[in-house]
């Protein structure tokens, strides 16, 4: 589905208010006005209604029958902060579609929605502070005073929507017994007349492991398997994990791919983690192993190979380019585990914002995260770390949970398992930058099956269409690139890590159980 809006504007109004409590209700002085962050690339575009996926049959797409329009949940989407001035008591968010009149939108004071008010630490609202209203946690907790409401920009005479080129906005507070108003407007530019580009990417874990094959699994013939499904299928840009010790049996099948990252070799010292891509060369490749990791013979063994990510940049064609990540996390639900992704994400989070720092482009993050985004597992650290802190969404709940990262009930009562059918722990997660949209057009979790019906992995395959959109804000890329300039692991490497991994194991020997529970 078409996304109608993106990136970011940043208009700022001057103002803040300086609040003194005084006998009777709260006093203050008006100096500057309400600061606004907005994202001013929205689209409109062949008016559409939404597809759900049926929560009954994971393949099947249903269409509303309630008029729930595509249109409006994009709209709904859009990301806002608004900082009112210190001393701020109500507030009243309104938007128009006709030209400055027709006001909709909401009005909440500190006593009806105290929940949006500052508070100190013994928990009382503290009128010193600005009142930050953010849009995105507004979403988080449901929403309740979202301003873009489907009625409004449904047009029930046409079964449609009003066509429209600009979203009016006026923003009304009482600061210090006084009222003042601001108004500032969006345009709203059309999809079908941008400059676009559609890209297939898939991320699959392909299950390479030579431990596999203790237990009678042909695992050379699945990477095969794997490698012509990889080919076969129109992706342009392929990210696998766990592809160690039968690299070759994985290319062996793969045809059209003519840029790849450095294969790191096998286990002990690989990484599992590569890249390939069609007619879209690849640079900057960059190798970094997790700090933290959780289990030796036990809980995922994840400590026995630098499991990390491999960041890249992808040139996807027209002056396009994206900051491509490719990552494996810690596996298996022991405290440590949990623990350890915690810190990945972290550590990921922080190596991303450095990057983004220096090169304003649009970034996807995929891989096996080993992570569920319904679980909220160590308090939401997945959603915190990426969403709520860079900005990034999630495609599958993009696509098919309406945007909702809080509420799966639907998907729940399906007895449904959650890996490799909905919400499953391969991810794609991605957001805009550099003035380029970037929207998902599809997403799919396909189960990849040898010819007697057999799955080569315990993973799905995480198949996912974006479209790079060039808006009005698009900047060229400056950044001197490099073509893969990875080292492989050399014979000197491996045998290092050959007798890391055998120290490791030694000192563990007492969890060598849990081990041959998991082969």
């Amino acid at each position: 589905m078409k996304k109608f809006l993106c990136l970011m504007l940043t208009t700022l109004i001057a103002l803040s208010c300086i609040c003194m409590p005084a006998s009777g209700g709260i006093t203050a002085s008006a100096e500057n006005g309400v600061q606004v962050e907005i994202a001013p690339f929205l689209y409109k575009s062949t008016l559409y209604q939404m597809e759900f996926p049926s929560v009954a049959d994971y393949s099947t797409k249903e269409k509303s029958v309630e008029g729930d329009y595509a249109i409006s949940r994009e709209l709904n989407d859009l990301a806002y902060v608004f900082t009112f001035p210190a001393g701020t008591t109500e507030i009243a968010c309104k938007v128009s579609l006709d030209g400055e009149t027709n006001w909709r939108g909401f009005e909440i004071t500190y006593e009806t929605a105290p929940d949006y008010w500052p508070k100190d630490d013994s928990e009382k609202i503290d009128f010193t502070k600005p009142v930050v209203f953010k849009r995105d946690e507004a979403l988080a907790e449901q929403d309740e005073y979202g301003i873009l409401y489907r009625e409004y920009l449904k047009d029930s005479d046409v079964k449609g929507f009003r066509d429209y080129n600009k979203i009016y906005w006026k923003l009304t507070y009482v600061c210090g017994e006084e009222t003042f108003t601001e108004y500032f407007d969006v345009d709203l530019y059309d999809y079908d007349k941008a400059e676009k580009k559609t890209v297939k990417t898939v991320n699959f874990n392909v299950a390479g492991l030579p431990f596999a094959a203790l237990s009678g699994v042909n695992v050379g013939a699945n990477q095969n398997v794997a490698g012509q499904y990889l080919s076969s299928n129109g992706f342009d840009i392929v990210a696998v994990q766990e592809d160690f010790g039968y690299h070759n049996d994985l290319v062996a099948g793969m045809n059209g791919f003519n840029s790849a990252t450095i294969h790191m070799g096998n286990i002990p010292g690989g990484d599992g983690l590569s890249v390939f891509t069609k007619n879209m060369p690849i640079y900057n490749e960059t190798r970094v192993a997790w700090n933290e990791s959780s289990g030796i013979l036990s809980d995922g063994s994840d400590a026995l190979t630098p499991k990390g990510f491999v960041y890249s940049v992808i040139d996807i064609g027209n002056g396009i380019y994206v900051d491509f990540y490719n990552l494996h996390a810690d596996a298996y639900g022991g405290a440590g585990s949990i623990a350890a992704r915690s810190s990945q994400l972290r550590q990921l989070a922080d190596f991303i914002k450095a990057r983004s720092a220096e090169n304003d482009r649009p970034v996807i993050v995929t891989g096996d995260f080993n992570n569920y985004m319904h679980t909220h597992e160590d308090n939401g650290a997945l959603y915190k770390a990426l969403c709520v802190e860079l900005g990034f969404k999630d495609a599958w709940v993009e696509h098919h949970n309406n945007g909702d990262y809080f509420n799966m009930h639907d998907w729940h009562i399906t007895n449904i398992p959650a890996w490799g059918n909905w919400d499953s722990v391969e991810r794609f997660m991605y957001k805009s930058g550099g003035g380029v949209d970037l929207m998902v057009e599809d997403f799919r979790f396909v189960s990849v099956k040898d010819a007697d019906g057999e799955s080569v992995s315990d993973h799905a395959a995480a198949e996912c269409d974006f479209t790079f959109i060039k808006t009005e804000e698009f900047k060229e890329n400056t950044e001197k690139l490099q073509v893969v300039t990875t080292t492989p692991n050399t014979f000197l490497y491996r045998v290092k890590w050959f007798f890391k991994a055998l120290a490791m194991i030694l000192s563990d020997l007492g969890n060598l159980p849990e081990l041959l529970k998991e082969i």
